[in-house]
Order: C-alpha cells, then structure tokens, then sequence
C-alpha cells in the first residue's frame, strides 16, 4: 500500500457509534452489552446451527443474536461478506464487551493436500486488503489468538474433523486472484484465500482481544480451472463441523 500509516486520533469511535445505536433502540446499557464471546460466520447454513446450538428461534432471529451453550451465554452474528464488514462487526461488538471472537468461514485452497470439504484453522493472514492497513502497518502478517486457535483445533478434533493448521491470503477482489498470484502465494505455503482474515485479527490485534478464524475449504484453485464446490455435502458438512467446534469452545474456552 503506498498511502502512509495514519496513527492520529480517530476521530469517529466505535463507542460513540454504538452509544448512538443504544439510544436510539431505547435500551439501557445493561440490555445493550454483549456476552464476552462472540460466535460469527459468513455463510447462512453455519449461522442456522448456530442459532439451534444455542436455542434461539431461527426463524424470528435477524443477523444478530444472543444464546447461550451449555449454560454459557455468547452473541451470535452473521457478518456481511468482505473485510470492511467483518472490522465493522467486530468493532462494534468489541465496544460492546465481547472479548473473544470465534470466526467461522470458508475458503478457496491453494494446495493440493486441502481439497474441497477440507478444515482450516486460519493461523495468520497475508494481507492485500484495504481494511487491515488502517489499523497496522504495511508488511506484517497479522496472526490469530494463539489459545483460542488452539481450543478451535481441539474441538475441531473431537467432532472428527482433522483439521489443519494453515496461513490464508486476504484479498478484497476475488476476480483478481490471478494465475500469478495465486502461483506465488502457493510456492510461499500459503493454504488459503478469502476476504476477511486480514481485518479479523487486525481489529482484534489493535483492540486487545481474541480472535480465531476456522474455515471449510468451497472451492479449489491448484488445478488446471477453477472447482467449485459450494454446494457440495462434503463441504456442507464441513462447515456444520465448523460451526459446531466454533460453538463448542465457547465452553471451553472462557476469556478472562
């Protein structure tokens, strides 16, 4: 990026804007506050188990939502797909008292050994976003909470799903995922591509709070063309896989 690294005050923050949104819903600041852990995802199928994981209605429920797992009360969020959205969400969700985001998405593969159905526990992102650069400087991977990735394998692991350890590629224009880039970021190990790791763990660096992101694989790009496999059992099944270890940590990993 070759604009410079703004570090002045924002001038517009994230708890005037929610502050703002409390008033004008009528709400008190004890009905307006989060749980300390927030459970996201992307993909509409993900978010319905979610809501059933954590008893609330899905068809009376909007994007936004507040359950409980095993006693263990969290907010649940469905997040519009792109960088700027999932900073959004996150920002506002922060300001609200949630501590600990576990992020549940899907991802192209470059490499041959994570094939369509596959799981991804997202370690860092190498960023060619525009959102993350508002928040950190140019150059760094920006990485995932270590504790809370580990308890998103764990889970991971008991629902049977074998998942792997992998960096990801943020990108905001995915038709520019180009023959060239797509070989370079193959040949540096990177594992995946997607749109919001980036900003994930930027706003979770930048805020002091926890972040991990696991993802199933939807698609190939490591073959001759593109395969898509969206609609695919076993990558639907992998995503129901995903959201439940997502939901399953909310137990097992308490922030402090």
């Amino acid at each position: 990026m070759s604009w410079p690294f703004e570090t002045s005050e924002p001038f517009i923050t994230p708890s005037r804007g929610t502050e703002f949104q409390r008033r004008r819903h009528g709400l008190t600041p004890e009905e307006w506050a989060l749980p300390p852990t927030l459970v996201a995802t992307f993909q509409k199928d993900a978010y319905r188990r979610m809501l059933e994981r954590a008893g609330v209605d899905a068809k009376n429920s909007a994007d936004r939502a507040v359950g409980e797992v095993d006693g263990v009360p969290c907010a649940l969020a469905r997040i519009g797909i792109g960088a700027p959205a999932a900073a959004l969400l996150l920002e506002d969700s922060v300001a609200r008292g949630v501590r600990s985001v576990h992020v549940v998405g899907s991802a192209g593969s470059l490499q041959r050994h994570l094939p369509i159905g596959s799981t991804v526990i997202v370690t860092g992102a190498e960023r060619e976003d525009g959102t993350s650069h508002h928040y950190l400087p140019a150059g760094e991977i920006v990485s995932a909470d270590p504790e809370l990735m580990a308890a998103l394998e764990e889970c991971s692991v008991t629902r049977g799903a074998g998942p792997v350890r992998g960096r990801s590629w943020t990108i905001d224009a995915p038709y520019r995922e180009t023959v060239g880039a797509i070989r370079r970021h193959r040949e540096a190990g990177v594992s995946i591509v997607e749109m919001e790791a980036a900003a994930i763990f930027a706003v979770a660096r930048v805020r002091g709070v926890r972040a991990a992101l696991i993802v199933a694989v939807s698609d190939e790009l490591f073959g001759h063309e593109w395969n898509v496999g969206f609609g695919h059992d076993v990558y639907l099944d992998s995503l129901t896989r995903a959201a439940d270890a997502a939901m399953d940590a909310v137990h097992s990993f308490l922030p402090a």
